[in-house]
């Protein structure tokens, strides 16, 4: 798009560099004639320089031809002045930074729908970290009564293993509460699904009324008294996996609040044989099928099996194709989770290779096998 900057000061040549990066077409209008040589050569937009409440520097900066016009300057009498400009002469957007909230009328009737009030975003911001300092970041949305805020999820929250739909059914979440963005440690954000699982030590990104923020906070930050067990399902089933007898009862949960929950329909190929082993499973509902890589059946898993950890543990690929055979729904357990619970403890690890020694021992009939640690190392 073709932006138009009324204004390069601070927040001006910030916005500038962003939309630039983002491969618009900027043109920033600036009195200062060093202001605008240091935007033209640090930021790499246009500038023109001269006053944006000028009609003819308006024209000279293209504003007839603009798709968004947007005033920063120093003071709302200009910002206002300049909006009417554009208003007569473009069709552009207009968005505004508003200084002094009495102002905000005088934009109304100038036709200015787009407004940034500075001192509530920075009120709204400090007040919110100051009652909520476990609420990472916040922005006021509409009239300031409502919030987008981002909140990272403690190591052992109650929540944690929980699908965005069974956390918006329990009794007691906000109903006016909504779940928009997930972050996970490494930054990669995602849109969440009703069946998308909330992990400790990951962000949620959540909009909610001011009045409800509260509640919304302590239900997500809860944790269980410590000594407490969340007794998942989950857990209770990997219980039974051999490998996995080392753990005790809170590194069992810790893995289990990590697993992500999938459901897919009959049909869907989970892996093929050769594929990179970087995840095992739990079958909570539904059938998998094990093929060989003549497509042979070579085992079938019903609810409370698992397969895939050879892959996970030792890092080779995988030895067989996973086929679901009905619909079903799966824990998933990942690489790294699995490994950060593991590692944490020497002693768990030795043994869990033990096991896993002896297991595919008999898996040969007792055949020698080249000796491998957890995770191919």
């Amino acid at each position: 798009m073709k932006i138009v900057i009324a204004g390069g000061g601070r927040v001006g040549s910030v916005l500038a560099a962003r939309l630039v990066a983002e491969q618009h077409t900027v043109t920033v209008i600036e009195r200062d004639a060093t202001v605008c040589n240091r935007i033209f050569e640090e930021v790499g937009a246009v500038t023109v320089c001269g006053d944006a409440t000028n009609p003819r520097v308006l024209e000279a900066a293209g504003i007839a031809s603009a798709d968004v016009a947007a005033g920063v300057l120093a003071r709302d009498s200009e910002n206002l002045a300049f909006a009417m400009l554009v208003r007569s002469t473009s069709g552009a957007r207009i968005m505004v930074r508003m200084l002094d909230t009495s102002y905000r009328e005088a934009y109304r009737l100038a036709g200015v729908k787009e407004l940034v009030a500075e001192a509530e975003v920075v009120v709204a911001k400090m007040t919110t970290a100051i009652d909520f300092p476990q609420v990472a970041g916040t922005l006021p949305l509409g009239d300031g009564d409502t919030l987008l805020f981002e909140l990272a999820l403690p190591l052992r929250a109650r929540v944690a293993g929980q699908t965005v739909a069974q956390v918006r059914g329990t009794a007691g979440f906000p109903r006016e509460c909504v779940f928009i963005g997930m972050v996970d440690p490494q930054g990669r954000a995602t849109l969440p699904e009703g069946s998308t699982v909330l992990k400790a030590g990951h962000t949620v990104i959540l909009v909610s009324r001011r009045s409800q923020l509260a509640v919304a906070v302590d239900f997500l930050s809860a944790e269980p008294p410590v000594g407490e067990r969340t007794g998942s399902l989950l857990a209770a089933t990997l219980r039974k996996v051999d490998f996995l007898a080392p753990l005790n009862d809170e590194e069992l949960e810790t893995v289990a609040r990590g697993a992500q929950h999938l459901h897919h329909p009959g049909g869907t190929e989970l892996f093929r044989q050769g594929d990179p082993g970087e995840t095992f499973y739990v079958v909570l509902s539904g059938e998998v099928n094990l093929k060989d890589s003549n497509g042979q059946v070579v085992a079938t898993v019903k609810p409370g099996g698992f397969f895939g950890e050879l892959a996970l543990l030792t890092g080779e690929p995988r030895t067989a194709t996973a086929v679901a055979t009905s619909a079903c729904e799966l824990a998933a357990v990942g690489r790294e989770d699995f490994r950060s619970v593991v590692m944490a403890n020497p002693a768990v690890a030795l043994e869990m290779s033990r096991i896993l020694g002896e297991r595919l021992s008999r898996a040969v009939g007792g055949k020698p096998q080249k000796k491998r640690g957890l995770f191919g190392r």
